[in-house]
Parts: C-alpha cells; sequence; structure tokens
C-alpha cells in the first residue's frame, strides 16, 4: 500500500492575526518542510510552518512579544507596588551568597566590617557599618520594624497604609 502526502493548503493571502502569508517559499524547516513566507504588520517578513499558522502559534514576527512582556511586567509590579514600595521584595528569601544568615546584612572585606542596609521604595538604604556582626543585625532588625513592617502588617489605599484597628 503506497501512502501518499495530504495535499498542501493553500495558505497565499490569508492573515494570521498581524502576520499576512505572501506566499510559499523555498526555504525549509528542519524536517525538511517548505515554510509560508509572511510580512507582519511591523514590515519584518518571516517564515513560518504553515500547520503553526493554522494552529495559531505565530501571531507576529515577534515584535509583539517584547512590548506584551513588558505590559505584563509592569501590571504585576503595579499590582505589587504600594506607595514605591514592593510588598513581595519585603518577604523574598535570603541571598544565596548572604554569609550573615540576615537579609540585609553583608561582610564588606575592604573595611573589615558588617554593612547593615535596607531596601525601601526602590533604593537602598546603608543604616550603618559595624564591627560586631550582631550590632550590625540589630540595626536592621530596627530597621524593618520601621520601613517594612507597616506594609506587611496593614491594609492600603492609595497614598501609603491604613491601620486596620481604625477602619
Amino acid at each position: 500500500m503506497v501512502m501518499s502526502m495530504p495535499k498542501r493548503i493553500d495558505l497565499t493571502g490569508q492573515v494570521f492575526e498581524d502576520l499576512k502569508v505572501i506566499r510559499l517559499s523555498d526555504m525549509r524547516s528542519k524536517n525538511n518542510t517548505l515554510l509560508w513566507e509572511c510580512k507582519c504588520s511591523c514590515g519584518e517578513t518571516t517564515y513560518v510552518l504553515g500547520t503553526n499558522l493554522r494552529a495559531g502559534n505565530y501571531k507576529s514576527c515577534g515584535c509583539k512579544r517584547v512590548s506584551k512582556r513588558d505590559n505584563g511586567v509592569n501590571l504585576h509590579i503595579n499590582y505589587d507596588c504600594v506607595d514605591g514600595t514592593r510588598k513581595t521584595a519585603l518577604q523574598a528569601k535570603l541571598h544565596k551568597g548572604n554569609k550573615s544568615g540576615v537579609k540585609g546584612v553583608i561582610w564588606i572585606e575592604s573595611r573589615q566590617e558588617w554593612k547593615a542596609y535596607i531596601g525601601f521604595q526602590g533604593k537602598s538604604i546603608t543604616l550603618g557599618y559595624r564591627k560586631d556582626k550582631n550590632e550590625a543585625i540589630a540595626l536592621r532588625k530596627a530597621a524593618e520594624e520601621k520601613y517594612h513592617k507597616p506594609y506587611l502588617n496593614n491594609s492600603f489605599v492609595e497614598g501609603g497604609p491604613i491601620d486596620k484597628e481604625k477602619t
């Protein structure tokens, strides 16, 4: 029994989102299948398998990917951000290279001291340098109470935290 190849569907002139099929090209995929030459709405030419076009796997030449990704990141940041502070960053895990065992306390070799710092509203605030690690940790813990605790324990409205007991 001789197996015949399925008849190719002519996609010439069809539009798939931002891609308009121009012609069947001479270019081939890794599997030796002919690729369709497509013109994107941005003006770029790209070559795509017909099955990928029909399945909706390709909607543009890739030009939309960056803006779509950036929009998603911005939505997440806006959702996660209150008064310039990212709530999830306050609860992030300890960096694997941290030698102190405490977030925001690092050893500065050139000074031979422990540096205490805290991130708040997109800025890194240096709290001080100490020879004793426990003193640097105490600086960090005090700063967490001052800067982070209000954002972790309260509800929020635009403009800042609201104390739950007063609402």
